[in-house]
């Protein structure tokens, strides 16, 4: 199956819950039953492309015009420019390419001198921030790893919703949304791991004894009541001389970990928000920084948790970066990865 087709595949499955509304709104409606069984294939171009013309007079009543503002900084909070930005809008409608059928748009931008950049003329239901891109330059860590699948993309911004289902987001030219890259100075091996987006990570049972995770081990309990849910999240380091400490707010590369303050056991708590893995929800981060293996390895963790399903089980997604020179430096390009260091 080639890229551009996985790809497509990718985007329909995200945008599935909505043409299941679509139905649902409108169960009086056949225009869908003619659709050919490969539509959202791209390969598709062949096809007679009558179904499209109801299927889409249908389909455009759900988009809204997607207009955004966006800027780029480095690390240092100064703007930068000639950052390549590509983009897509998703939508239900069919848009004919050169290349068959496809339900979303590609865009591209560069940002300007003052970091600006911006997207208009578009209709759709949402808009990705596929890529950021500038030579010397790289995202946060954890923007690396989740920018190399579509389901799950962290630079997601929703235009329209049937009902209540996801909140809308507004643009706003005086606020615009600002991304981050960091200058590379001197990137170290680094052994990177975790899950891909979905309902596969690591699953702990709320209330029951802590989970081992290599260094560290996690257990979840439950603290809240009926009208308010909320869970605890503790953290511990599995080795005498570990330790774990909470990665700071404003700490947004998390390319440096701290030299001290390291603790046996962090605590967490957080409540519904962020709590169906299935729909792309980001769930609720934890971020923190490891100390293992007699002081000698440092590692920067994200954790995104979701709440207990029916059963007190908890789904997360799960990524690490680790270091074991010995160094603390966590610097590193997703796109050009250096060999993974031996783990002696």
């Amino acid at each position: 199956m080639s890229t551009t087709v996985q790809r497509t595949i990718l985007r329909h499955r995200g945008a599935s819950w909505l043409l299941t509304g679509l139905l649902v709104a409108l169960p009086c409606l056949t225009y869908f039953r003619g659709i050919h069984p490969n539509a959202l294939s791209e390969e598709a171009a062949m096809i007679d492309a009558s179904p499209w013309v109801e299927h889409n007079a249908i389909a455009e009543r759900f988009d809204t015009r997607v207009r955004f503002w966006g800027k780029v900084v480095d690390q240092a909070g100064d703007p930068l420019e000639w950052v390549k930005i590509v983009a897509s809008v998703t939508t239900l409608r069919m848009i004919k390419t050169d290349h068959g059928y496809r339900e979303y748009e590609v865009l591209q931008a560069t940002s300007a001198s003052d970091g600006s950049f911006k997207f208009d003329g578009s209709e759709g239901t949402y808009l990705d921030i596929d890529s950021l891109s500038k030579k010397g330059y790289v995202l946060p860590s954890a923007y690396q790893f989740g920018m190399s699948c579509v389901i799950g993309a962290k630079f997601r911004y929703r235009y329209s919703a049937i009902g209540d289902q996801e909140k809308v987001f507004i643009p706003n030219p005086s606020i615009p949304e600002v991304f981050h890259l960091w200058k590379l100075n001197k990137p170290e091996p680094l052994e990177i791991g975790g899950n891909s987006p979905g309902r596969n990570g690591p699953e702990f049972k709320v209330g029951a004894p802590p989970d081992p995770l290599r260094s560290i081990s996690i257990m979840v309990s439950d603290v809240g009541t009926s009208h308010t849910p909320e869970w605890e999240v503790t953290v511990s380091a599995l080795e005498a001389d570990g330790g774990v400490i909470m990665a700071d707010s404003s700490d947004i590369f998390m390319f440096q970990a701290p030299e001290g303050g390291y603790t046996h056991s962090i605590k967490f708590r957080y409540g519904t928000k962020g709590t169906d893995a299935s729909q792309d929800d980001p769930g609720s981060s934890l971020r923190f920084y490891v100390q293992s293996n007699q002081g000698r390895w440092h590692s920067a963790c994200e954790f995104s948790m979701f709440s207990p399903n029916r059963k007190g089980i908890v789904e997360t997604k799960m990524r690490f970066w680790l270091n074991p020179s010995g160094s603390r430096n966590l610097e590193h390009d997703g796109g050009h990865p250096l060999p993974e260091p031996s783990l002696k």
